[in-house]
């Protein structure tokens, strides 16, 4: 089976949004692919966790299909900044069950890299819920920013792809990104200190 453009994409979505279960199932297949492809970016990341990409993006999928009476999916774009924001709380409430586990984290700096896709890039419990809580912040002041982080840190979008998500152009997106970089790694810094 071809896999489905952008519109088709789109127009799946609405029809799944209107209750058909067709669209659900067509659809499936091809959310799950890219969804799976983005969980696997984001856990190259070294560091121990028990989440693998699969168990990721079905504990992704299942709180998007449990907020699906709530939310209305304007596009592709919409569905995976949503499927973003499901990722980045899988990972934080995996990250508070790790850490009350362990209990005796290191005081490491917490860094948010240019490219959130290098392998060089931790996912220290410590380190996803730092990031979180400053978005808490974040979101307060700039929720368009929040939004980008969570598209670019915890579902590891690329640019285009969290241009495309956000509704802002590609230049807009780096430049944001710059901006909300180095707010965060004030944030981090502070709370490090604190």
């Amino acid at each position: 089976m071809p896999r489905p453009s952008p519109y088709e994409i789109t127009q799946l979505l609405r029809d799944w949004r209107g209750g058909s279960h067709q669209a659900q199932e067509e659809l499936w297949p091809v959310i799950y692919r890219e969804l799976k492809s983005l969980a696997k970016s984001v856990l190259h990341r070294p560091g121990p966790t028990a989440l693998g990409a699969t168990t990721l993006v079905h504990e992704a999928y299942l709180r998007l299909i449990g907020s699906e009476s709530e939310v209305d999916w304007n596009d592709r774009g919409h569905f995976f900044a949503i499927a973003a924001r499901a990722m980045r709380f899988v990972l934080v409430d995996e990250a508070r069950r790790r850490l009350a586990k362990k209990r005796d984290g290191d005081a490491r700096s917490t860094e948010i890299p240019e490219n959130v896709a290098d392998p060089a890039q931790t996912h220290r419990p410590e380190d996803v819920l730092a990031v979180h809580e400053a978005l808490e912040r974040l979101a307060k002041i700039n929720p368009r920013h929040e939004k980008l982080v969570e598209a670019r840190y915890f579902a590891g979008l690329s640019i285009d792809e969290t241009a495309e998500a956000l509704d802002v152009s590609r230049p807009t997106v780096i430049r944001d990104w710059r901006a909300v970089r180095t707010w965060l790694y004030g944030e981090l810094q502070q709370q490090l200190h604190a």
